[in-house]
Protein backbone atom coordinates (compact mmCIF):
# COMPACT_ATOMS: atom_id res chain seq x y z
CA UNK A 1 0.00 0.00 0.00
CA UNK A 2 1.24 3.06 -1.41
CA UNK A 3 2.54 6.03 1.83
CA UNK A 4 0.10 8.42 2.94
CA UNK A 5 0.74 12.10 1.81
CA UNK A 6 2.56 14.03 4.36
CA UNK A 7 3.36 17.70 4.56
CA UNK A 8 5.24 19.67 7.07
CA UNK A 9 5.25 23.78 7.28
CA UNK A 10 6.78 25.21 9.22
CA UNK A 11 5.35 28.71 11.26
CA UNK A 12 7.63 30.99 13.35
CA UNK A 13 6.54 33.41 15.30
CA UNK A 14 9.42 34.73 16.33
CA UNK A 15 10.34 35.98 12.61
CA UNK A 16 7.49 38.77 11.76
CA UNK A 17 7.33 40.03 8.91
CA UNK A 18 5.19 43.47 8.92
CA UNK A 19 1.57 43.80 9.64
CA UNK A 20 -0.99 42.16 7.81
CA UNK A 21 -2.88 43.71 5.47
CA UNK A 22 -5.38 41.51 3.65
CA UNK A 23 -5.86 41.20 0.37
CA UNK A 24 -9.54 41.20 -0.11
CA UNK A 25 -11.38 43.29 -2.53
CA UNK A 26 -13.74 42.73 -5.19
CA UNK A 27 -14.30 43.66 -8.46
CA UNK A 28 -17.99 45.16 -8.43
CA UNK A 29 -21.05 42.93 -6.76
CA UNK A 30 -21.63 45.98 -4.60
CA UNK A 31 -25.56 47.04 -3.64
CA UNK A 32 -27.47 48.81 -1.09
CA UNK A 33 -29.36 45.18 -0.19
CA UNK A 34 -26.05 43.89 1.17
CA UNK A 35 -25.92 45.24 4.89
CA UNK A 36 -22.54 46.45 5.97
CA UNK A 37 -22.44 44.02 8.84
CA UNK A 38 -21.47 41.23 5.92
CA UNK A 39 -18.92 43.36 4.43
CA UNK A 40 -17.04 44.69 7.45
CA UNK A 41 -15.62 41.21 9.43
CA UNK A 42 -13.84 40.89 5.24
CA UNK A 43 -12.03 43.82 5.36
CA UNK A 44 -11.94 44.70 2.33
CA UNK A 45 -8.82 46.93 0.83
CA UNK A 46 -10.07 47.61 -2.65
CA UNK A 47 -13.45 47.66 -4.70
CA UNK A 48 -13.28 47.83 -8.50
CA UNK A 49 -15.85 49.25 -10.12
CA UNK A 50 -17.36 50.68 -13.24
CA UNK A 51 -21.16 50.59 -14.42
CA UNK A 52 -21.55 47.79 -11.82
CA UNK A 53 -22.71 50.68 -9.35
CA UNK A 54 -26.20 51.04 -11.79
CA UNK A 55 -29.23 50.27 -10.13
CA UNK A 56 -27.41 48.56 -7.36
CA UNK A 57 -26.58 51.82 -5.77
CA UNK A 58 -29.49 53.83 -4.89
CA UNK A 59 -27.46 57.64 -4.55
CA UNK A 60 -25.51 56.91 -7.81
CA UNK A 61 -21.65 56.75 -8.00
CA UNK A 62 -21.09 59.45 -5.67
CA UNK A 63 -22.48 56.75 -2.80
CA UNK A 64 -20.75 53.94 -3.96
CA UNK A 65 -17.62 55.84 -3.69
CA UNK A 66 -19.09 56.85 -0.33
CA UNK A 67 -19.78 53.35 0.97
CA UNK A 68 -16.70 51.91 -0.14
CA UNK A 69 -15.04 54.49 1.63
CA UNK A 70 -16.86 53.91 4.98
CA UNK A 71 -15.98 50.12 4.42
CA UNK A 72 -12.38 50.84 4.96
CA UNK A 73 -11.18 50.48 1.04
CA UNK A 74 -10.27 52.06 -1.87
CA UNK A 75 -11.99 52.71 -4.81
CA UNK A 76 -10.94 52.20 -8.29
CA UNK A 77 -13.10 53.28 -10.98
CA UNK A 78 -13.05 51.91 -14.22
CA UNK A 79 -13.35 55.01 -16.53
CA UNK A 80 -14.15 53.58 -19.92
CA UNK A 81 -17.07 51.77 -18.41
CA UNK A 82 -18.38 55.11 -18.02
CA UNK A 83 -16.77 57.34 -20.98
CA UNK A 84 -15.57 54.95 -23.25
CA UNK A 85 -12.04 53.93 -24.03
CA UNK A 86 -12.06 54.97 -27.80
CA UNK A 87 -12.74 58.50 -28.40
CA UNK A 88 -12.24 59.62 -32.16
CA UNK A 89 -11.74 63.56 -30.67
CA UNK A 90 -9.65 63.68 -28.30
CA UNK A 91 -10.73 67.49 -26.69
CA UNK A 92 -14.15 65.88 -26.16
CA UNK A 93 -12.48 62.87 -24.32
CA UNK A 94 -10.78 64.77 -22.33
CA UNK A 95 -14.13 67.14 -21.46
CA UNK A 96 -15.54 63.58 -20.80
CA UNK A 97 -12.80 62.98 -17.95
CA UNK A 98 -13.20 66.51 -16.80
CA UNK A 99 -17.22 66.21 -15.97
CA UNK A 100 -16.94 62.66 -14.67
CA UNK A 101 -14.07 64.48 -12.52
CA UNK A 102 -17.07 66.68 -11.57
CA UNK A 103 -19.35 64.24 -10.89
CA UNK A 104 -17.65 63.01 -8.37
CA UNK A 105 -17.06 65.95 -6.95
CA UNK A 106 -14.83 66.36 -3.78
CA UNK A 107 -13.65 62.78 -3.76
CA UNK A 108 -11.80 62.75 -6.82
CA UNK A 109 -8.63 62.87 -4.78
CA UNK A 110 -9.15 59.90 -2.69
CA UNK A 111 -10.43 57.15 -5.67
CA UNK A 112 -7.97 55.71 -7.73
CA UNK A 113 -8.88 56.17 -11.13
CA UNK A 114 -8.06 53.61 -14.24
CA UNK A 115 -8.81 54.80 -17.61
CA UNK A 116 -9.27 51.64 -19.86
CA UNK A 117 -10.50 47.74 -18.63
CA UNK A 118 -7.63 45.43 -20.22
CA UNK A 119 -6.16 47.69 -23.13
CA UNK A 120 -4.25 44.86 -24.41
CA UNK A 121 -7.97 43.20 -25.80
CA UNK A 122 -9.07 46.51 -26.61
CA UNK A 123 -6.28 48.56 -28.51
CA UNK A 124 -4.22 46.68 -31.33
CA UNK A 125 -1.82 48.09 -31.76
CA UNK A 126 -0.97 48.66 -27.67
CA UNK A 127 0.25 52.47 -28.85
CA UNK A 128 -3.61 53.60 -29.35
CA UNK A 129 -3.94 52.78 -25.26
CA UNK A 130 -0.68 55.15 -24.58
CA UNK A 131 -1.91 58.06 -26.25
CA UNK A 132 -5.24 57.76 -24.67
CA UNK A 133 -4.02 57.10 -21.16
CA UNK A 134 -1.87 60.43 -22.03
CA UNK A 135 -4.71 62.32 -22.20
CA UNK A 136 -6.63 60.82 -19.63
CA UNK A 137 -3.88 61.52 -17.23
CA UNK A 138 -3.59 65.00 -18.50
CA UNK A 139 -7.36 65.72 -18.32
CA UNK A 140 -7.50 64.66 -14.78
CA UNK A 141 -4.47 66.61 -13.26
CA UNK A 142 -6.02 69.40 -14.74
CA UNK A 143 -9.18 68.73 -12.86
CA UNK A 144 -7.88 67.73 -9.71
CA UNK A 145 -3.84 67.68 -9.13
CA UNK A 146 -4.11 65.84 -6.58
CA UNK A 147 -5.87 62.60 -8.65
CA UNK A 148 -4.30 59.56 -8.96
CA UNK A 149 -4.10 56.93 -11.88
CA UNK A 150 -3.90 53.34 -12.60
CA UNK A 151 -1.64 51.66 -15.39
CA UNK A 152 -3.18 49.12 -17.58
CA UNK A 153 -4.39 46.07 -16.00
CA UNK A 154 -3.59 44.13 -19.02
CA UNK A 155 -5.83 40.64 -19.35
CA UNK A 156 -2.47 38.98 -20.36
CA UNK A 157 0.05 40.33 -18.13
CA UNK A 158 3.82 39.96 -18.23
CA UNK A 159 6.69 41.73 -16.86
CA UNK A 160 8.22 43.17 -20.36
CA UNK A 161 4.74 44.85 -21.08
CA UNK A 162 4.68 46.99 -17.92
CA UNK A 163 8.64 47.72 -18.39
CA UNK A 164 7.60 49.24 -21.89
CA UNK A 165 4.34 51.13 -20.73
CA UNK A 166 6.43 52.84 -18.28
CA UNK A 167 9.15 53.69 -20.74
CA UNK A 168 6.82 55.47 -22.81
CA UNK A 169 5.45 57.06 -19.53
CA UNK A 170 8.85 58.19 -18.67
CA UNK A 171 9.73 59.54 -22.30
CA UNK A 172 6.49 61.69 -22.01
CA UNK A 173 6.74 63.13 -18.48
CA UNK A 174 3.42 60.87 -17.70
CA UNK A 175 2.76 59.08 -14.11
CA UNK A 176 1.45 56.11 -13.59
CA UNK A 177 0.55 55.87 -9.93
CA UNK A 178 -0.63 51.65 -9.81
CA UNK A 179 0.39 48.58 -11.67
CA UNK A 180 -2.28 46.39 -11.76
CA UNK A 181 -2.75 42.95 -13.49
CA UNK A 182 -5.72 40.76 -14.33
CA UNK A 183 -5.87 36.23 -13.94
CA UNK A 184 -8.79 35.16 -13.88
CA UNK A 185 -7.73 31.74 -14.08
CA UNK A 186 -8.81 28.83 -11.14
CA UNK A 187 -4.95 27.95 -10.27
CA UNK A 188 -2.99 30.78 -8.38
CA UNK A 189 0.81 29.47 -9.54
CA UNK A 190 -0.27 29.50 -13.38
CA UNK A 191 0.93 33.40 -14.23
CA UNK A 192 4.89 31.75 -12.60
CA UNK A 193 4.37 28.22 -14.45
CA UNK A 194 3.72 30.62 -17.54
CA UNK A 195 7.16 32.32 -16.77
CA UNK A 196 5.37 36.19 -16.81
CA UNK A 197 7.92 37.40 -14.13
CA UNK A 198 4.79 39.44 -12.25
CA UNK A 199 6.50 38.62 -9.11
CA UNK A 200 9.18 41.17 -10.39
CA UNK A 201 6.85 44.04 -10.84
CA UNK A 202 8.36 45.63 -7.84
CA UNK A 203 11.17 46.23 -9.07
CA UNK A 204 9.97 48.84 -11.46
CA UNK A 205 8.88 51.18 -8.39
CA UNK A 206 12.70 51.96 -7.66
CA UNK A 207 13.49 52.09 -11.77
CA UNK A 208 10.81 54.02 -12.69
CA UNK A 209 10.66 57.14 -9.71
CA UNK A 210 9.67 59.51 -12.14
CA UNK A 211 6.46 58.01 -12.28
CA UNK A 212 5.45 57.89 -8.57
CA UNK A 213 4.19 54.01 -8.04
CA UNK A 214 2.79 53.52 -5.24
CA UNK A 215 1.26 50.26 -5.29
CA UNK A 216 0.78 46.89 -7.33
CA UNK A 217 -2.55 45.38 -7.72
CA UNK A 218 -4.01 42.00 -8.96
CA UNK A 219 -7.36 43.25 -10.17
CA UNK A 220 -8.78 40.14 -11.01
CA UNK A 221 -8.32 36.87 -9.34
CA UNK A 222 -10.35 33.58 -10.00
CA UNK A 223 -12.00 31.28 -12.59
CA UNK A 224 -13.59 32.68 -15.85
CA UNK A 225 -16.79 31.83 -17.85
CA UNK A 226 -15.38 29.17 -19.44
CA UNK A 227 -14.62 27.86 -15.77
CA UNK A 228 -17.65 27.77 -13.78
CA UNK A 229 -18.10 26.59 -10.31
CA UNK A 230 -18.36 28.11 -6.33
CA UNK A 231 -14.86 29.52 -5.03
CA UNK A 232 -14.23 27.07 -2.21
CA UNK A 233 -12.24 28.19 1.07
CA UNK A 234 -8.89 25.96 0.67
CA UNK A 235 -8.80 27.55 -2.74
CA UNK A 236 -9.28 31.33 -1.55
CA UNK A 237 -6.26 30.33 1.04
CA UNK A 238 -3.55 29.63 -1.50
CA UNK A 239 -4.62 32.48 -3.58
CA UNK A 240 -3.95 34.65 -0.40
CA UNK A 241 -0.89 32.85 -0.14
CA UNK A 242 0.38 33.69 -3.17
CA UNK A 243 -1.17 36.98 -3.45
CA UNK A 244 1.40 38.34 -1.02
CA UNK A 245 4.46 36.14 -0.96
CA UNK A 246 4.73 35.23 -4.71
CA UNK A 247 3.13 37.59 -6.75
CA UNK A 248 4.25 40.53 -3.82
CA UNK A 249 0.57 42.71 -4.63
CA UNK A 250 -0.44 45.60 -2.12
CA UNK A 251 -4.16 44.94 -3.21
CA UNK A 252 -6.78 42.60 -4.91
CA UNK A 253 -10.06 41.99 -6.15
CA UNK A 254 -11.74 38.82 -6.59
CA UNK A 255 -13.27 38.59 -10.27
CA UNK A 256 -17.01 38.81 -10.71
CA UNK A 257 -18.62 37.25 -14.10
CA UNK A 258 -22.08 37.88 -13.02
CA UNK A 259 -24.29 35.13 -11.94
CA UNK A 260 -23.42 33.39 -8.41
CA UNK A 261 -20.51 35.45 -8.44
CA UNK A 262 -22.54 39.08 -8.70
CA UNK A 263 -22.95 38.85 -4.70
CA UNK A 264 -19.47 39.97 -2.82
CA UNK A 265 -17.37 37.85 -5.71
CA UNK A 266 -19.36 34.68 -4.85
CA UNK A 267 -19.19 34.55 -1.26
CA UNK A 268 -22.85 34.92 -0.02
CA UNK A 269 -26.13 34.13 -1.44
CA UNK A 270 -28.52 37.11 -3.26
CA UNK A 271 -30.35 36.17 -0.16
CA UNK A 272 -27.30 37.89 1.97
CA UNK A 273 -26.71 33.94 3.52
CA UNK A 274 -23.18 33.64 3.82
CA UNK A 275 -21.28 30.22 2.15
CA UNK A 276 -18.31 28.25 3.29
CA UNK A 277 -15.87 30.31 1.48
CA UNK A 278 -16.89 33.84 3.09
CA UNK A 279 -15.40 32.07 6.10
CA UNK A 280 -12.38 31.99 4.91
CA UNK A 281 -12.23 35.41 3.69
CA UNK A 282 -13.61 36.05 6.89
CA UNK A 283 -10.61 34.16 9.12
CA UNK A 284 -8.01 36.17 6.90
CA UNK A 285 -9.99 39.35 7.15
CA UNK A 286 -9.72 38.93 10.70
CA UNK A 287 -6.18 39.07 10.73
CA UNK A 288 -5.71 42.89 9.74
CA UNK A 289 -3.06 44.68 11.72
CA UNK A 290 -1.73 41.37 13.54
CA UNK A 291 1.81 40.98 12.64
CA UNK A 292 2.58 38.86 10.03
CA UNK A 293 5.05 35.81 10.58
CA UNK A 294 7.35 33.55 8.67
CA UNK A 295 6.14 30.10 6.74
CA UNK A 296 8.12 27.73 5.62
CA UNK A 297 6.62 24.74 3.25
CA UNK A 298 3.54 26.53 1.45
CA UNK A 299 3.01 25.74 -2.56
CA UNK A 300 0.13 25.84 -5.07
CA UNK A 301 -1.58 22.82 -3.50
CA UNK A 302 -1.58 23.54 0.30
CA UNK A 303 -0.42 26.81 1.78
CA UNK A 304 -0.24 28.01 5.13
CA UNK A 305 -0.30 31.61 6.56
CA UNK A 306 0.65 32.85 9.83
CA UNK A 307 -0.31 36.35 12.35
CA UNK A 308 0.21 37.21 15.95
CA UNK A 309 -0.93 39.98 18.62
CA UNK A 310 0.67 40.13 22.25
CA UNK A 311 -1.72 37.03 23.45
CA UNK A 312 -2.74 35.68 20.59
CA UNK A 313 -0.97 33.30 17.57
CA UNK A 314 -2.76 31.70 14.50
CA UNK A 315 -2.52 30.01 11.39
CA UNK A 316 -5.09 29.78 8.23
CA UNK A 317 -4.55 26.94 6.34
CA UNK A 318 -5.86 25.74 3.14
CA UNK A 319 -5.70 22.93 0.14
CA UNK A 320 -6.60 22.36 -3.26
CA UNK A 321 -4.58 19.09 -3.57
CA UNK A 322 -6.87 16.33 -5.00
CA UNK A 323 -5.28 13.94 -2.57
CA UNK A 324 -6.14 13.59 1.38
CA UNK A 325 -2.83 14.57 2.88
CA UNK A 326 -1.73 14.42 6.34
CA UNK A 327 -0.28 18.18 7.42
CA UNK A 328 1.99 18.87 10.06
CA UNK A 329 2.17 21.95 11.93
CA UNK A 330 5.54 22.89 13.60
CA UNK A 331 4.37 26.18 14.95
CA UNK A 332 8.16 27.70 16.75
CA UNK A 333 8.40 30.96 18.54
CA UNK A 334 5.31 30.60 20.94
CA UNK A 335 5.05 33.81 23.25
CA UNK A 336 4.21 31.31 26.04
CA UNK A 337 3.52 27.65 27.40
CA UNK A 338 0.43 25.94 27.30
CA UNK A 339 -1.47 27.91 24.58
CA UNK A 340 -5.34 26.67 24.58
CA UNK A 341 -5.69 25.71 21.15
CA UNK A 342 -8.69 25.74 18.67
CA UNK A 343 -9.24 24.37 15.33
CA UNK A 344 -12.05 24.70 13.15
CA UNK A 345 -12.60 23.27 9.86
CA UNK A 346 -14.93 24.92 7.12
CA UNK A 347 -15.68 22.07 5.21
CA UNK A 348 -16.33 22.43 0.95
CA UNK A 349 -18.47 19.23 0.65
CA UNK A 350 -21.48 21.37 -0.95
CA UNK A 351 -20.14 24.80 -1.24
CA UNK A 352 -23.55 26.00 -2.28
CA UNK A 353 -25.09 25.48 1.08
CA UNK A 354 -24.75 28.49 2.94
CA UNK A 355 -22.92 28.69 6.40
CA UNK A 356 -23.26 30.37 9.33
CA UNK A 357 -20.23 31.22 11.41
CA UNK A 358 -21.72 29.00 14.52
CA UNK A 359 -22.01 25.96 12.73
CA UNK A 360 -18.39 25.60 11.85
CA UNK A 361 -17.36 22.73 14.02
CA UNK A 362 -14.29 22.60 15.93
CA UNK A 363 -11.99 19.67 15.22
CA UNK A 364 -10.51 17.76 18.07
CA UNK A 365 -8.23 14.98 17.43
CA UNK A 366 -5.15 17.54 15.90
CA UNK A 367 -2.32 15.58 17.88
CA UNK A 368 -0.50 18.75 20.15
CA UNK A 369 2.63 18.06 20.74
CA UNK A 370 5.34 20.29 22.54
CA UNK A 371 8.23 21.16 20.44
CA UNK A 372 10.63 23.00 22.13
CA UNK A 373 9.66 26.34 22.08
CA UNK A 374 6.47 25.56 20.61
CA UNK A 375 4.17 23.21 19.44
CA UNK A 376 3.59 20.70 16.85
CA UNK A 377 -0.04 20.02 15.44
CA UNK A 378 -0.76 17.23 13.01
CA UNK A 379 -4.00 17.48 11.43
CA UNK A 380 -4.59 13.57 10.12
CA UNK A 381 -6.47 14.17 6.80
CA UNK A 382 -6.80 17.56 4.96
CA UNK A 383 -9.31 17.17 1.81
CA UNK A 384 -9.45 19.37 -1.17
CA UNK A 385 -10.66 22.39 -0.51
CA UNK A 386 -10.91 22.46 2.40
CA UNK A 387 -9.60 25.24 5.16
CA UNK A 388 -8.13 25.27 8.68
CA UNK A 389 -8.50 28.05 11.12
CA UNK A 390 -5.95 27.32 14.33
CA UNK A 391 -6.28 29.53 17.23
CA UNK A 392 -3.56 29.75 19.94
CA UNK A 393 -4.40 31.87 23.33
CA UNK A 394 -2.98 32.41 26.57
Amino acid sequence: MAAEPARTIVVDFSRETGRVEPRTGFLGGLRDATPDAIIEPLHPALWRIGHQFRGRIADGLPGAIDRVGRLGATYKLVMSDLIGAKPGDYAAYELAVKKLVADVGPRTSAIIWEPVNEPDISHKPISGYYELYGHAFKALREADPQARICGPGFAFPNYEKYRAFLDYCRANQLECNYLAWHYTGWDPAAPEQQKWQLGRLRELLAEYPGQKILEIHCDEWGAGPDKPGRLQPGRAVVWFHYLENVYRVDRACRANWGGPDDYLGGLITPAGETLPVYHAYRFYGSTKGQMRVTTEGSDASIAALGSKTADRCEVLLGSVSEVATRVTLDLKGLPGDNPKIEVRLVRASNPEQPLAGGDIPLVKDFNPVRLGDGVRITLGRVEENQAYQILLRW
